[in-house]
């Protein structure tokens, strides 16, 4: 599962990177001038923060409960298109029914000579601060192979559109830092998430959307929706700012599953509670620098942990 969506995720990933302020640009003639400045790109770095704001209101028939679920935090993240590598450091808090929580994740993955992925991961232990790392090697999946096969397709935005990716072109300048970009902008929800996985299995070969785990997945989704802007220079034609939320989004079916989930272990003395989830953001900012390629090393304790065996195995 791991593997298929990390495939996936590598497609729509070099998908968007192909793809002065003018007016009279168009979606398809602005996309013809980020694949042209996508030929000098050799790798990125990004920043990007998260915050989830909501409240879980829950009422037994006499009493009402709020309870805040709230999230925040960041992702730091490197990459090198040939070969490819990436490094990503994750930290995050998370208060969700009175309960806090911290998390802290380092991730590495390099190609071999085969084209092969092999990713290593440092997890933290919230409550103690202990470390363990886990190695997996991914000896189905040639990422270099899929790159090249994403990067040969050269779509543009009219033709994502067969993905169920239906971008916009705003007609005013976006300003991000004192830089004048194009803001483009998409919407995904259920029914285009099953066109992509569609998609994305064409060119990998493995069936997305049949995976029960997906299906299920999907069918959670519906009245959820991804709202996705990305902020584009001006004067290179390479996207410097993304802005992810899901503003809009209907969330009465998760509350239903919820309220389901407690159903359960109802009883006559402690009737079904009801669930109510109001979601006041939802979003995530990501602020890119596409250029060279960076240089990713992975620590020597990583590979210390796993000839030695200590490392656990994905």
């Amino acid at each position: 599962m791991k593997k298929k969506l990390l495939s996936g995720l590598v497609i729509l990933g070099a998908a968007s990177m192909l793809c002065g302020f003018d007016s009279a640009e168009t979606l398809d003639s602005l996309s013809a001038k980020m694949t042209e400045a996508n030929a000098s790109i050799k790798g990125a770095t990004a920043e990007a923060s998260f915050n989830l704001d909501a409240t879980v209101n829950i009422s037994d028939g006499t009493t009402n409960t709020s309870l805040d679920a709230i999230a925040n935090g960041s992702l730091n993240y490197l990459f090198s298109m040939e070969p490819f590598a990436m490094q990503a450091d994750i930290e995050g808090n998370f208060s969700f029914l009175g309960t806090g929580q911290q998390i802290k994740e380092e991730i590495y993955s390099v190609t071999d000579e085969n084209g092969a992925v092999k990713m290593y991961m440092k997890i933290t232990d919230p409550g103690t601060g202990s470390e363990q790392w886990v190695v997996q090697t991914m000896d189905d999946l040639n990422i270099t192979e899929i790159i090249a096969n994403a990067g040969g397709k050269n779509m543009n935005f009219s033709e994502m559109a067969e993905w169920g990716l239906a971008f916009e072109l705003a007609p005013e300048a976006a300003d991000v830092n004192g830089t004048e970009c194009y803001l483009i902008s998409t919407t995904i929800d259920a029914a285009s998430l099953q066109t992509i996985l569609q998609k994305t299995g064409e060119i990998t070969g493995q069936d997305l959307a049949s995976d029960p785990n997906v299906t299920m997945g999907l069918s959670l989704l519906n009245g959820l929706k991804l709202n996705i802007s990305y902020y584009v220079d001006a004067a290179t034609y390479i996207p410097i700012k993304g802005h992810i939320d899901m503003n809009g989004s209907d969330f009465s079916l998760v509350s239903q599953m919820i309220s389901g989930l407690l159903g359960s272990t109802a009883s006559e003395d402690a009737p079904a509670s009801t669930i109510d989830l109001t979601v006041n953001d939802i979003s995530m900012d990501l602020l890119m620098n596409y250029g060279e390629a960076q240089t990713i090393t992975v620590p020597q304790e990583a590979l210390d942990a796993e000839t030695s065996g200590i490392a656990v195995q994905g």
